[in-house]
């Protein structure tokens, strides 16, 4: 049976969060410092593995739009991670006004 990841709309995730869940953000440094969720760790879709990521009860993982980030929830899910990834990416998370961090103090964006 293939590995399986769910996909979940951006207030579930944010739910998830709170209760502890790890971020994953999949695309490249520039788009993440532009604007990310808090807390959430940098790998890249092709570095990611259960070495990169540690140990995590739950995974959320995510980028702009949400397809790069299922190729890599699904990785994650064939490693035994319980993984989430989000539905509609970062996009959506930002559409719906959830909170965004940049790294550099500006105001937070998706690339």
């Amino acid at each position: 049976m293939p590995a399986r990841y769910k996909s979940v709309e951006p207030d579930v995730a944010r739910r998830l969060i709170a209760g502890g869940a790890h971020v994953i953000d999949v695309r490249g440094k520039e788009e993440w410092a532009a604007g990310h969720v808090e807390g959430s760790d940098r790998i890249s879709a092709g570095q990611i593995s259960s070495h990169s990521v540690g140990r995590a009860d739950t995974v959320i993982v995510v980028c702009a739009n949400g397809k790069l980030s299922k190729r890599a929830a699904r990785k994650l899910a064939k490693e035994g991670y319980q993984t989430y990834h989000l539905d509609g990416g970062l996009a959506a998370w930002h559409d719906l006004g959830l909170p965004l961090i940049s790294s550099n103090g500006s105001r937070a964006t998706v690339l």
